[in-house]
């Protein structure tokens, strides 16, 4: 398959941020930390939804949401792409089977809460994450996923180059 047919073929079509937070946390600085994951000229186009659940133990949980369908959906996932360090980038490559879902359109990633809320994006597992859905259309197998995502990469070196800030 020629590179230029792959990128006119291959697309993301939606892309879903959330994001808990706890009675102990204000919710304002854990969505900046959800909108520092937004390019800058589209975060007052976009719709953040926030539930507010209780927990196992009666606390109250809030969810923030940030669902973005089309174009916008790729602006931002190339954003939090591009915002990862070269050794992020290198892990997500990596692992990039653990990271799709059933279907291999799927896309899963999470983020550190707390680098988000200054500006930067890294990968992690475990609590105090963003989680991060994209379906990408036109992605047949891991493969592909993987071939998607190093295209991504490549455009983030002539923009951003390797320094982690968003």
């Amino acid at each position: 398959m020629r590179k230029g047919s792959q990128k006119a073929r291959v697309r993301v079509d939606r892309l879903t941020l959330s994001v808990f937070y706890h009675s102990t946390e204000d919710p304002s600085k854990v969505r900046k930390a959800l909108l520092n994951l937004v390019p800058q000229g589209i975060r007052g186009s976009i719709r953040i939804t926030e539930s507010v659940v209780q927990g196992h133990y009666g606390d109250t949980i809030g969810i923030l949401t940030l669902l973005v369908r089309g174009r916008r959906a790729g602006e931002i996932l190339k954003h939090i792409i591009c915002g990862l360090d070269e050794i992020d980038r290198k892990i997500l490559l990596a692992t990039i089977a653990n990271r799709a879902g059933v279907k291999p359109s799927h896309l899963h990633l999470r983020v550190s809460k707390q680098e988000a809320y200054l500006g930067r994006v890294e990968l992690m597992d475990g609590d105090d994450i963003i989680k991060i859905s994209a379906t990408v259309l036109g992605v047949r197998s891991v493969e592909e996923l993987k071939a998607f995502i190093k295209a991504l990469i490549g455009e983030c070196v002539e923009v951003r180059g390797h320094s982690g800030q968003v």
